[in-house]
């Protein structure tokens, strides 16, 4: 399975809702899972269904050391705090980085909680969650749900009039400021 890069249009694609769950999702989800682990420089955190074109509502977050499958998502509530309020100073702050824009990192003032509907498939069918998350898994798990919408972290940044890196061999180099 093969991670899309920008340009790629699939990478702006709204992904379409997961109705059946069969053998053939359960082998996809297989195959995302091997994808995530085996990213290196950098490691992936996780990855959306629409990052290997495969056009469905669904992403892996990996949370406390393993793979979370989340499939047809929606956020239900955020806080008004960002993670900018809670983390005031920028040495403290995280950058985002994607694996389908590799080299490229940058901080998006994203809501410091979330909680979220989802269903994950367990015995062979999907059962129905709701969870919060907060700091940076809220981030994590917001970053993937975006590409379910054809939203990079990168547009965030723009729009927040934040600050874009490119990766280089000396270290992090600003590429744009609006």
């Amino acid at each position: 399975m093969k991670i899309l890069v920008t340009p790629d249009k699939f990478l702006r694609l709204t992904a379409k809702s997961v109705v059946v769950y069969d053998k053939k999702l359960e082998k996809q989800i297989s195959e995302m899972i091997k994808t995530l682990k085996s990213a290196k420089d950098p490691e992936g955190v996780g990855l959306a269904a629409t990052q290997v074109g495969i056009n469905r509502r669904l992403f892996i977050v990996t949370l406390s050391g393993k793979p979370e499958v989340f499939i047809n998502p929606t956020i239900t509530n955020q806080s008004k705090a960002m993670l900018s309020e809670v983390h005031p100073k920028k040495k403290d702050r995280w950058l985002e980085g994607c694996l389908s824009l590799p080299g490229i990192w940058g901080f998006v003032d994203r809501p410091y909680s979330i909680e979220i509907e989802y269903q994950t498939p367990h015995e062979g069918k999907l059962v129905p969650r709701h969870r919060k998350f907060e700091d940076a898994e809220s981030a994590y798990v917001l970053h993937e749900n975006d590409h379910l919408d054809g939203i990079l972290f990168t547009d965030h940044i723009l729009k927040q009039g934040g600050q874009i890196f490119r990766e280089t061999k000396d270290g992090l180099v600003p590429i744009g400021q609006i």
